[in-house]
């Protein structure tokens, strides 16, 4: 099994980050989004943003978001099971999977 990467995994309970969360508008109807301000890097590159998505305090989606010039440096991303869209990359249950992937394309 890979070593994770990042803090945080799906099912994991919002209590875990929630003094580094701001809340945003809601991506998916009934889930709550928060942008994640904590200082992290990921293989190197530094994220423009970072959005978890709860479903009743559970972690159901992470979305990345990538600076255009680091795109070439995101390939381990795709390893870990990662869906890229444009500047994107998310995971997340397959419940939610293709609202996310539809509410990026916007």
């Amino acid at each position: 099994m890979k070593k994770p990467f990042l803090p945080f995994e799906l099912g994991m309970e919002y209590e875990n980050w929630e003094f580094e969360l701001e809340p945003i508008n809601q991506r998916i109807n009934g889930c709550d989004s928060y942008n994640y301000f904590g200082k992290i890097e990921i293989f190197g590159i530094k994220p423009v943003r970072i959005e978890l998505i709860f479903y009743w305090d559970i972690l159901v989606a992470v979305i990345v978001q990538i600076n255009k010039r680091d795109l070439e440096k995101t390939e381990k991303l795709i390893e870990f099971k990662f869906i890229q869209v444009k500047y994107y990359f998310y995971l997340s249950i397959k419940k939610i999977n293709s609202q996310i992937y539809h509410s990026l394309l916007c």
